[in-house]
């Protein structure tokens, strides 16, 4: 089959197009120049050739009046016979021979005409040497010989003979003047029309070569790169990328290097979604724990990678060797924690040393006695180390019942599925390890909860009974006077200790119940649960005088109201226990909005706490001053454990008024339903500087 010239021209190279377009371009320009450089040439030669027959027109002109000249001169001497009158001709024969040689040389290049200008030129001289001589007889005396000469006409006819040449001369030179001047017309046209149509042509050509790169080069350039532009518009996954380039030249092989490359990034596309959907199902741990990770990796590795036998392989680094954790199809019961030898797999070795894939192409043909039991299994093998950050603990084993090249494995999707793998391991791993952790940290914690418990209850006994006895020997005998006052005094400390141990007992076991086995939390609004607290506590506040101020417009926050109302009463009661003493004792209540949630303040004008102690009054059974204050120092441990219960701080604040202020924050529920006052830059400070002073 005979090539057309399209198929041709898609056969050839970039670089061959463009020698083509260049020469398609520049042959027909270079000849255009090269005909209109002749012309030029031709032009040129005919406007020299015009020149010298001008010239030579003139110097025939110049003989045709040097005849004259020597003629006239010479009858004028005859008749006059004054020698002034010889003056033309004396002239005559000075120009005479320059003249005649350039005249020959201006018609030398016209063959017909240099003959004849030779012959009038020998002619002319003749006849002035004749003359001369006649005059050199005529001044001898010896006229009658010049008259002689004179009346036989030879003279005159030679003389006009001459002139009568001398004019067919340049008749002739006239002719062949206007011959050049309508060849140099001619030329001219020529030129000047060869010239436009070289431009013409130029552009044509040039047009023309523009529209073959444009076509070879140009276009398929917009075609590829819009085809690059639309590969993430593809609806379906596995549709066939095609660009319509069909050259085999270097753009056409980039089509084609395109089109492999966009299958290559399809293919690796579905590989890394089929690894992420598997991922995905394997790392999710279910009550199979472990076990139930590795069977499926196993199986989804068998089915997804198309191999017969799948092994889960975790080196045993104490006994040196490989345990089978998993295993494919029906190899999972036969080989089920299975010990092998280190020298079994050395590919598998290979594979964990070199932390690198290793492949075995034809297994059955090692006929060692300690790779017997692996080649029962398959004849071709890949292995891909599991990785545990840089270290490998194990290796996913593909086997295939047949010869395979290494080629032919897809080793970056078995790699892609074996880092899945590990991970999915990995987590597992560190899942059971947190589950049996936490096992057993709530085993102990429930037992240390039922000795706290038991502790407890082992302790109120023997303090009720010492309180009991105690109360009964002073009812008994205080009244009687059997016992001494030293006697009843020891009796009442013994009555007073056990209460007082009655009651820490009481207040472990309340600190101890906090959190544990708690309702749903609820809407409270704290304005309800602050005028509670100082309705229960009124009649205190009348006795000791107690001025009070509240501020707690505000929103409601999620809680459970006994926590709140226990918050709020503790809050109140060391209030009104630690300035009662003062002249004006007073209490403020404060609400302010503190980020997302709402910061709560009590203060009171007493002495207050001292820095070094403001960490310490938090902790259990902690009190500043036991000799001038009631109290078992649990009641701000309370305070804490249920503010941090709802994810909330409790501190001192330390730059308020004089007296103490115990500020904590709880989050809040809803949109406000007033206004609340915003507390100032300062206030915002301070606060968070108890809290980071708190925390540090």
């Amino acid at each position: 089959m005979v090539p057309t010239a399209r198929t041709w021209w898609e056969q050839l190279r970039v670089k061959q197009k463009v020698w083509a377009v260049v020469l398609v371009l520049c042959v027909p320009l270079i000849a255009a120049l090269v005909v209109h450089f002749t012309l030029i040439q031709q032009l040129i030669s005919v406007q020299r050739e015009f020149n010298r027959v001008l010239l030579a027109s003139d110097q025939a002109d110049i003989l045709h009046r040097l005849a004259v000249d020597i003629q006239g001169s010479f009858r004028g001497y005859l008749l006059t016979g004054q020698s002034e009158v010889l003056k033309p001709m004396v002239e005559a024969d000075a120009k005479l021979a320059a003249t005649i040689a350039r005249t020959i040389e201006l018609i030398e290049s016209i063959p017909e005409l240099s003959t004849d200008i030779r012959n009038v030129s020998t002619r002319l001289s003749g006849l002035l040497e004749t003359k001369r001589r006649l005059i050199r007889d005529f001044d001898a005396g010896r006229s009658a010989e010049v008259l002689e000469y004179v009346r036989s006409g030879k003279g005159i006819a030679l003389s006009d003979a001459i002139r009568g040449d001398l004019r067919d001369i340049q008749d002739r030179l006239d002719r062949h003047l206007k011959t050049l001047e309508a060849r140099e017309s001619r030329l001219a046209r020529e030129a000047l029309w060869g010239l436009l149509l070289a431009v013409i042509g130029g552009l044509a050509f040039g047009l023309l070569g523009a529209r073959l790169l444009a076509r070879s080069i140009v276009r398929p350039l917009t075609v590829l790169r819009s085809s690059v532009a639309q590969l993430d518009q593809i609806a379906e996954p596995i549709a066939l990328i095609r660009i319509p380039v069909r050259s085999h030249d270097e753009i056409g092989q980039l089509a084609r290097v395109y089109e492999e490359m966009a299958g290559h990034i399809q293919r690796h596309i579905r590989e890394l979604e089929a690894i992420n959907i598997i991922g995905n199902e394997i790392n999710t741990i279910g009550p199979d724990g472990l076990e139930g990770v590795l069977s499926r990796i196993t199986d989804r590795a068998a089915d997804m990678l198309d191999v017969d036998v799948c092994l889960v392989m975790l080196r045993d680094d104490h006994m040196q060797c490989w345990v089978v954790e998993a295993a494919s199809g029906s190899w999972q019961e036969k080989l089920y924690k299975s010990v092998m030898l280190w020298d079994e797999f050395p590919i598998v070795v290979q594979a964990v040393e070199t932390r690198k894939p290793a492949v075995g192409e034809d297994l059955r043909s090692d006929r060692r006695p300690e790779v017997t039991r692996r080649n029962l299994m398959g004849q071709s093998m890949l292995a891909i180390p599991l990785m545990s950050g840089e270290r490998p603990f194990g290796a996913l084993v593909l086997l295939l019942d047949r010869k395979v090249h290494g080629s032919d494995w897809n080793i970056r999707l078995a790699k892609g599925f074996a880092d899945e793998a590990a991970i999915a391991i990995s987590n597992a791993r560190l899942f059971e390890a947190a589950a049996q952790k936490g096992k057993g940290l709530e085993s102990r914690l429930k037992h240390l909860e039922h000795l706290a418990e038991t502790l407890a209850h082992d302790l109120k006994g023997p303090g009720e009974r010492m309180e009991e006895l105690a109360s009964l020997l002073l009812a008994e005998y205080g009244t009687k006077r059997v016992l001494d006052e030293r006697a009843i005094r020891w009796l009442t400390w013994m009555s007073s200790y056990g209460k007082d141990l009655i009651q820490r007992v009481e207040n472990i076991l309340e600190v101890a119940s906090l959190g544990s086995g708690q309702d749903p939390v609820e809407a409270v609004d704290p304005a309800s649960i602050v005028n509670e607290v100082l309705t229960a506590r009124a009649e205190e506040l009348r006795e000791r005088r107690v001025q009070v101020q509240t501020a707690f417009a505000m929103q409601e926050v999620p809680c459970h109201r006994a926590y709140l109302r226990q918050i709020f009463d503790n809050l109140i009661s060391n209030a009104i226990k630690f300035c009662g003493d003062q002249p004006d004792p007073a209490i403020q209540i404060v609400a302010k909005r503190h980020g997302n949630g709402l910061c709560f303040s009590v203060s009171d004008n007493g002495p207050g706490i001292p820095p070094e102690y403001r960490e310490r009054v938090f902790d259990p059974f902690t009190r500043l001053n036991p000799d001038l204050s009631k109290g078992s120092g649990i009641g701000l441990t309370i305070v804490k454990r249920i503010v941090e219960l709802y994810g909330g701080n409790v501190w001192v604040a330390d730059d308020g008024p004089p007296g103490c202020t115990i500020s904590f924050t709880l989050p809040a529920l809803g949109d406000l339903h007033v206004q609340l006052p915003v507390a100032t830059e300062r206030e915002e400070q301070s606060s968070l500087m108890g809290h980071e002073e708190r925390k540090a």
